[in-house]
């Protein structure tokens, strides 16, 4: 995962699926499914077990999904959940300045997609422990220990419901026929509210 020639074939099968040739939009897209596939088992056992599946790549595998996405990483070894950070922070470091490289997408961009996949994953985990608060806590202590490059994790309650406002855009909206996302911080303050509303109904 952090091999160039691996990671360009990851940009070029995103774009035959999505029918794009721009491969600053079809690696943003690829990391936007790969970085909360990486955050959310980590966090998940984490929060649950008390501690961490090790998200470092060294001596762990992964495998893709039949449509191209990232499935996961297998690893045996588990952290202390202090030791979460820097792990994290190691595994998105070494994948970021990669894929920067094989797509042309900014680093810093990269980084913001890393910090809301935290933040959401962490959400989620707390949600289904019925209590969304937890997840935002853990999201916060999580992203401030981790690198000075990575964005501060926001939220916005909504609808009795809390989600992450995102500072990152996934580019969906730039390939044939695809809207912006509901949360998309492109959308207005206002259209972006409405849509979180009809959200927190479901």
């Amino acid at each position: 995962m952090r091999d160039g020639d691996w990671l360009r074939a990851r940009v070029d099968d995103t774009g035959r699926r999505w029918r794009c040739t721009d491969a600053r939009v079809n690696g943003t897209l690829w990391w936007y499914s790969a970085s909360s596939t990486i955050a959310f088992v980590a966090i998940a056992t984490a929060m649950v077990t008390g501690e961490a599946a090790d998200p470092r790549l060294d001596g762990a595998r992964c495998f893709l999904r039949p449509d191209g996405y990232l499935g996961g990483t297998v690893s045996d070894s588990v952290l202390e959940v202090p030791a979460l950070p820097g792990a994290l922070n190691e595994t998105f470091t070494g994948i970021v300045d990669a894929l920067s490289v094989a797509s042309g997408v900014r680093r810093q961009a990269l980084w913001a997609i890393a910090s809301d996949s935290i933040a959401n994953r962490s959400l989620d985990v707390g949600a289904a422990l019925g209590d969304r608060s937890l997840g935002s806590d853990v999201a916060e202590w999580l992203i401030g220990e981790m690198a000075a490059t990575l964005p501060s994790p926001r939220f916005v309650d909504v609808g009795g419901r809390r989600f992450t406002r995102r500072c990152s855009c996934c580019l969906l909206y730039e390939t044939s026929g695809a809207d912006k996302c509901t949360s998309c911080p492109r959308r207005s303050p206002s259209d972006r509210l409405r849509g979180l509303e009809a959200a927190a109904r479901y």
